[in-house]
């Protein structure tokens, strides 16, 4: 027996002095870590969301937009203008504020000889019973107001604002919703119910809540995984050792994944635990082989012996577990794209840790405190007796048929049951319902005629195209079509807008809509909308009046019901219109059609490529194709029950419970690697097959038991956090990682146990 080769077992001091210092630098970039509460990663996952934030934001200049509702009975009533009014005012005084818009903040086309005069919405001044009565009847029925400024009932009513701020920081955003909240708190009373909501709002909920979780959630898991590992090393120097490693391993991998241009989001955060889960894993196996080894040797030889037994498995479990976390990285979803990455160098780093400065830690570790791994005779003998792995390695012997049916039962179940899982996804479910966002985008979508916005473009080919009166009435026909649906809740167009002015022209206050009846009015109202800059002449065409937009708003329905909706109307427009002028939803529509179906597809089409991959690598490790399929087939097992579960329950698919089956995957077959590899080990020192699995099992088995724990007390733990994906999360890889234990331990040496 030699002395190990490796350098950071050879010159330990040394060479750990030296990562001291460069930790040291890791430490401090750890330090300067922040989470990053970009809201906008709830939408990107959600196309129909984010092109609607996309589609306002392009006629708001970018600026920053706070939207305050008011609901009350009081509304449409001189009180209630009243109350409008001064929240409309005090919002005027903030500093920054571009513009606000609300009932008392607004103004609309007057017909002044033949011209037109804006004039405000509601007049200042005391209002007669019948001005009020018409403002009211007017703002509940006309399209461009009701659910724009005012809900259907008369019941809510929103105030718009937009700043323009310097919100580049946490500190800056949390001072901004501050104020506002501060500044509205007089006008929150039990007659007048207010709200606000912003991006900069969201940011800072999000981060708190987060934050305020991780405070829970963190302590929680801690002790749960010290109680396992405690169990199974039994050993208080060996579990100092053990937290020694792993704080020197998770005080540094924040600054690693920083230093690589990783930024932390309430998504990855999680990433974090679960690396130091698996450096656990490692560390765990390198422990319980080394207490295994001949005490009466030197403590060199013993380090040798257990890098012998454990590098190479550790080597290739660590390949396997990252190609699982690469596959993410073919999602066009940059959270889930970013996780992958980063949990695929974060493997990396776990693996060079371990088997490099982490093992000079070790060493140094046992010279201070050598009965670490000097077992007792008791406890020796109780090691070396212990028979419950080797009875289970018998048992399943016997058992061989119901380990291969079950499995094969699951597998063939999982094929229909994924077809069924929920792909539906919607932002507003990344939010926890008691939170206050959700609760007002909820309120907002129910009764201000949802949340979901998608812009038709209607192309005439050439500039001042759309104003044409053959061209608006045909647009005219295909909204009047939309709302013929019954699935809109509102549709806008440019017909619309110049039905409205021609309304207005002709004095007709009967909520009628209808076009101009001659070329010469129509170029009238062209005209005047341009000289005042309508709101809503950019938001239904664009500068050069070559394209109209039909804007349709639908409250937040499951996406097939969306889509569909959408391609009727596509087709329809495509009928009605001339061939000269195309008709497009590429704004939305084709983004909307693939966007729940690309987080999906992009695993789906990525699996196989996974499957080879890991099924080459342990083919390259074990020069047998046999053992390789058998350990492959094990591990689909939980991924198949995965599908089944997520579809029973319908469990949303969504940026963060798509990564459960990648993980799934990687680490089941990484505990297959560890007890074929020792397996294969004992075999070729002369063991008989079946003596070495019961050797294997009670040598591996304890590491894997214990492995297994902290990943599903790491994902129990998850149950805790505010964020529903985060506890689908958690509950579906807590179910995970359980079936992989069992196929690990059950169906795996049921397989084995025929091989000779």
């Amino acid at each position: 027996m030699h002395n190990s080769r490796n350098p950071f077992v050879r010159f330990p001091g040394i060479l750990f002095a030296c990562f001291l210092v460069v930790v040291g630098g890791l430490i401090l970039e750890s330090t300067k870590v922040s989470i990053d509460a970009d809201p906008l990663m709830l939408l990107e996952s959600d196309k129909r969301h984010l092109e609607t934030y996309d589609r306002i934001q392009s006629f708001l200049n970018d600026d920053t937009v706070v939207v305050v509702s008011i609901e009350s009975d009081l509304i449409f009533s001189q009180v209630g203008f009243d109350h409008i009014r001064a929240i409309s005012n005090a919002i005027g005084k903030q500093p920054g504020l571009v513009d606000v818009k609300s009932l008392t903040h607004s103004t609309q086309p007057v017909r002044k000889g033949f011209s037109f005069s804006m004039e405000p919405f509601v007049p200042s001044g005391d209002l007669s019973d019948k001005q009020i009565a018409a403002i009211r009847e007017f703002s509940v029925t006309h399209p461009l107001v009701r659910n724009i400024m005012v809900s259907p009932d008369g019941k809510t009513t929103v105030i718009t604002a937009a700043y323009r701020r310097d919100l580049s920081t946490a500190k800056l955003r949390k001072a901004f919703r501050d104020e506002t909240e501060k500044l509205l708190e007089p006008f929150n009373t039990p007659e007048y119910r207010v709200n606000s909501i912003s991006l900069p709002f969201i940011a800072e909920e999000l981060s708190e809540s987060f934050l305020r979780d991780l405070k829970l959630v963190l302590p929680v898991a801690s002790l749960l995984i010290l109680l396992f590992v405690g169990l199974t090393l039994r050993s208080v120097p060996c579990l100092v050792l053990l937290l020694a490693s792993e704080a020197a391993l998770v005080a540094t991998l924040p600054g690693v994944l920083r230093m690589a241009g990783f930024a932390l989001t309430p998504y990855n955060l999680l990433l974090l635990p679960l690396l130091g889960a698996i450096n656990l894993t490692m560390i765990t196996h390198q422990l319980t082989a080394l207490r295994k080894t001949d005490p009466a040797l030197p403590l060199d030889l013993r380090l040798a012996a257990m890098l012998r037994e454990v590098v190479r498995p550790s080597l290739f479990a660590a390949i396997t577990t990252a190609i699982g976390l690469g596959s993410l990285a073919v999602c066009d979803v940059s959270q889930v794209r970013d996780f992958g990455i980063a949990g695929t160098l974060g493997i990396a780093v776990i693996f060079g840790w371990s088997f490099g400065p982490g093992l000079s830690l070790l060493k140094l570790g046992l010279r201070a405190w050598p009965s670490a791994i000097q077992l007792n005779p008791k406890v020796l003998q109780r090691i070396n007796s212990r028979t419950f792995f080797a009875r289970l390695g018998q048992a399943t012997k016997t058992r061989r048929w119901t380990a291969g049916v079950l499995g094969a039962a699951v597998l063939v179940a999982a094929l229909p049951a994924a077809k069924q899982l929920n792909i539906d996804i919607r932002a507003v479910q990344f939010l926890s319902p008691k939170s206050h966002t959700r609760q007002m985008a909820e309120m907002m979508d129910e009764r201000m005629g949802g949340i979901n916005i998608v812009q038709m473009d209607f192309d005439t080919g050439k500039p001042g195209g759309i104003n044409r009166l053959e061209f608006l009435r045909n647009l005219q026909s295909v909204q009047n079509f939309s709302e013929s649906t019954g699935g809109f809740t509102s549709t806008y167009s440019y017909a619309s807008l110049m039905a409205m002015m021609n309304s207005v022209w002709q004095g007709d206050n009967s909520g009628k809509l209808t076009l101009p009846g001659n070329a010469l009015t129509l170029n009238i109202f062209v005209l005047a909308l341009n000289a005042t800059g309508y709101p809503f002449l950019q938001a239904l065409s664009d500068e050069a009046q070559q394209s109209a937009h039909l804007v349709l708003r639908t409250t937040d329905v499951p996406s097939g019901d969306f889509v569909n909706l959408i391609e009727s109307v596509e087709q329809r427009a495509k009928e009605i219109m001339p061939k000269e002028v195309s008709v497009s939803a590429q704004a939305g529509l084709h983004t909307v059609l693939r966007a729940d179906e690309k987080i999906v597809n992009a695993q789906l089409g990525s699996l196989a490529f996974t499957i080879t991959t890991m099924f080459a690598t342990m083919v390259l490790l074990w020069r047998t194709w046999s053992l390789a399929a058998i350990a492959l087939g094990i591990s689909l097992g939980p991924l198949g029950l995965l599908a089944i579960v997520a579809a029973g329950f319908q469990v949303p698919l969504n940026s963060v419970t798509v990564m459960v089956g990648a993980l799934a995957l990687g680490i089941g077959i990484d505990d297959a690697v560890h007890l074929i590899t020792h397996w294969l080990q004992l075999k070729q020192q002369g063991a008989d097959p079946s003596a070495a699995l019961a050797k294997a099992l009670e040598a591996k088995g304890p590491a894997i038991l214990c492995t297994s724990l902290i990943l599903i007390s790491f994902s129990l733990s998850l149950l805790w956090m505010s964020f529903p994906p985060v506890n689908d999360f958690g509950w579906l890889s807590s179910i995970a990682y359980s079936a992989a234990l069992g196929a690990v331990l059950w169906a795996l040496p049921s397989m084995l146990a025929a091989k000779k």
